[in-house]
Parts: structure tokens; C-alpha cells; sequence
């Protein structure tokens, strides 16, 4: 009987370590798949969120790229205009030519006046803001009465200008640099080299900004180069002048005025005559000419 307990007991405690480590391995795969499915959510919770970060500032990015190119690809055009036109009335027409330019917030440049013959023209430079070229081009053709000609030059200098721009950002950076070195520099052949450097930078950096300006001003101004002209009415003129018998009287009169003129100036000559006279009377007394001439051989 107490056999029978005994090994009832040690049954029971066979069975009880059997079935603690299958529940121990049971609550540890728990704890790790909960675990490892936690850590799992939390990556596709992470990912997911860097995902939307990612497409969140992906997109501003994008759209911040898109108006820089847009920027950078704008276009920068230089309008210049050429006409060649007919006038009926010269001074009017150049009246409304330059009442027409100021109306608009232009101004009028060099000007040549030509006056020939058969007609007279006139070249002029005119200088508008870009808004009004179209404006302005109508309104000179349409006060005139025949257009010769008409040309538009357009051109595009957008990528000079951006290349420019770009020049000048990469030199202002050098330019800094050289700044710092030149803080740093402790000898003076190293700061007067660095002053040559900084110079070379600076001038090219002004020759760029200066180019920038003077593109601005292309831009936003156009040229217009106008040349109008009106033909005169030319007749033939006979000359108009005294006959024949009053020309000749008066080649008389002239040629007796020429004699009383040649007869005054010999006139004012008068000491130049009387000194002729005294030279040819002490030459031609005998006894003085002895003297004056001594190398003249005596008579026998």
C-alpha cells in the first residue's frame, strides 16, 4: 500500500515536470511572438510614419524644385523694332512721334535729320517699356501713309542671365573664403597675395553684375529704330538773272574796278618806289660808282 503512494506520487511529479517546461516554452513563445509582433507593428507603424514624413516633405521638396526651374526657365527677352515709313506731313508726324513715345513712359535716343532735294528724313531712336512695344509700333504705322518696311528682332537671354547669376553666387563664395584665409594670414606676402586674389574676385563679380544690369534694361526696355521721310515736290527752276547786254556792262564795270584796284594797291607801294629811284640814281653817278664798285678795273 505504501508502495502504491509512493510510486503514485512520483508519477504525479513526473507528469508535473513534464507539462512546466511545455507550458514555460509556451508562455515564452507567447511572450516573444506578442513581442516580436509588437516590435513587427511598431516597424510597420514606424515605416509607415517615415513613409508619410518622407512623402510629406517629399512634397514641398518637389514643389519648391518646380517653381526654382520654373524661375530659372523663365524667359528674358530683348525686343528691338525696325520701321521704315512714309509721312505726309514731316513736322507733324514728328510732333506725334514724340507725343506718342511720352504718353507711353518712353523717351526719344539719337536722332539724325536728313534734308535732300527731293525729300527730307529723319532717323530716330526710340526706347519703351516692353509692355508697350506692340502698342507703340501700331501707332507709328498707323499715322503714317505707306510702311517701307518692318522687322522684330527677339531675343532670348534667359540662360546668360541665369549663368550669370550663377557665376556670380559661386565667386561670392570664393570671395569668403579668401576673406577668411585673409583673417588668418599672419605674413604679409601671404595677405598682399591674398589681396590680389580678392581683388580679381571683386572685379569679376562687378563686370557679371554689370552685365546683369544692362540686360535688365534690355529687357525691360525695347528700342525702336524709325526712319520716316517725306518726298518734296521738286519743279524745275530756270535760272533767273540779267540779260545778255547787262552782263556785259557790268564785265565793263568790273574790269575798270579791278585797273582802279591794281592802281591803289601800286599806290600803297609808294616807299618801295622811292627807294628803287635813290638806288638807280647813286648807281648811275660815275664818281660814287667808283667807290661802291672798288674791284671794277679803272679806264686808261
Amino acid at each position: 500500500m505504501q508502495k502504491g503512494f509512493i510510486y503514485f506520487l512520483l508519477l504525479m511529479v513526473l507528469m508535473a515536470c513534464n507539462n512546466a517546461p511545455e507550458k514555460s516554452v509556451s508562455m515564452s513563445d507567447f511572450q516573444n511572438a506578442t513581442a516580436t509582433g509588437n516590435r513587427s507593428e511598431g516597424l510597420v507603424t514606424d515605416e509607415s510614419a517615415v513613409s508619410k514624413t518622407e512623402a510629406s516633405s517629399s512634397e514641398p521638396q518637389t514643389t519648391d524644385q518646380t517653381k526654382a526651374d520654373l524661375g530659372a526657365t523663365v524667359p528674358k527677352l530683348i525686343k528691338n523694332g525696325y520701321l521704315s515709313l512714309e509721312v505726309k506731313d514731316y513736322s507733324a508726324y514728328r510732333k506725334s512721334v514724340q507725343e506718342l513715345v511720352k504718353e507711353h513712359g518712353g523717351y526719344l535716343g539719337n536722332e539724325t535729320e536728313t534734308n535732300q532735294t527731293y525729300r527730307i528724313s529723319n532717323e530716330l531712336i526710340i526706347r519703351i517699356p516692353v509692355k508697350s512695344f506692340d502698342v507703340i509700333m501700331n501707332g507709328l504705322m498707323a499715322n503714317s501713309i505707306k510702311t517701307d518696311s518692318k522687322r522684330i528682332e527677339v531675343q532670348d537671354v534667359g540662360e546668360e542671365y541665369a549663368d550669370l547669376q550663377a557665376r556670380i553666387l559661386t565667386k561670392q563664395a570664393v570671395e569668403k573664403r579668401y576673406l577668411d584665409i585673409l583673417n588668418k594670414a599672419g605674413k604679409i606676402t601671404d595677405i598682399l597675395e591674398v589681396e590680389e586674389k580678392l581683388r580679381v574676385i571683386r572685379e569679376e563679380i562687378e563686370a557679371a553684375q554689370g552685365r546683369i544690369k544692362y540686360i535688365e534694361s534690355q529687357v525691360s526696355f525695347s528700342t525702336i529704330t524709325l526712319s520716316f521721310y517725306k518726298v518734296l515736290d521738286a519743279h524745275y527752276t530756270p535760272p533767273s538773272g540779267p540779260g545778255f547786254f547787262s552782263r556785259i556792262w557790268s564785265g565793263l564795270v568790273k574790269g575798270w574796278e579791278i585797273i582802279l584796284d591794281i592802281f591803289i594797291g601800286l599806290v600803297y607801294l609808294w616807299p618801295l618806289w622811292v627807294i628803287i629811284f635813290l638806288v638807280v640814281f647813286i648807281i648811275r653817278r660815275k664818281h660814287f660808282t667808283f667807290k661802291i664798285w672798288p674791284f671794277r678795273k679803272k679806264k686808261l
